[in-house]
C-alpha cells in the first residue's frame, strides 16, 4: 500500500477514535487534552444533568465525526491548492502546499504536530485583531 492511501486509511481511524466521546459526555472532568479547552465546573454540571441516552451519544458522536472530516477535508483542500486561507490579506496567489514522504537521510525539522498547538496562539491573535 502506498503511503498516502496509508495516511488516509489511518486518518479514518483516529477520527473514529477521537469521535467517541460517550464517556467524556457521561463523565466530564475538568482536564481535557489541550489546557486552553479545559471545561469549567459550570460546563461539567450541565452536562452531568443532561443523563444522555445512547442513542444521544451516538448522534453527538456522528456530528463530532462529520464535523472533524469536514475539518480535515477543508485542511486538505487548503493543501491542495483548491480553497484559498481567508485570514491573510495577500494579494499572492495561494497554490497549496505540498507533504511528501521523508526520507531517512532528511535533517530534523520543526513537526507539523508541533506546530498546530503553536499556531493556535497566533490564529488566535489573528482573528481576534480587529475585535
Amino acid at each position: 500500500m502506498d503511503s498516502k492511501q496509508l495516511f488516509l486509511k489511518e486518518l479514518h481511524t483516529v477520527i473514529k477514535e477521537y469521535t467517541e466521546v460517550g464517556e467524556q459526555l457521561r463523565k466530564p472532568t475538568e482536564q481535557l487534552l489541550w489546557e486552553e479547552f479545559n471545561l469549567t465546573q459550570d460546563e461539567i454540571d450541565a452536562l452531568e444533568s443532561q443523563k444522555l441516552k445512547d442513542e444521544s451519544i451516538r448522534a453527538i458522536e456522528k456530528i463530532v465525526r462529520d464535523n472533524i472530516m469536514g475539518a480535515f477535508h477543508s485542511a486538505f483542500c487548503l493543501l491542495d491548492g483548491v480553497s484559498d486561507p481567508v485570514l491573510e490579506d495577500d494579494n499572492g496567489t495561494w497554490v497549496g502546499l505540498k507533504l511528501v514522504e521523508k526520507q531517512e537521510d532528511e535533517v530534523e525539522e520543526e513537526f507539523l504536530h508541533d506546530e498546530l498547538y503553536q499556531s493556535y496562539w497566533d490564529w488566535q491573535e489573528a482573528t481576534n485583531k480587529n475585535e
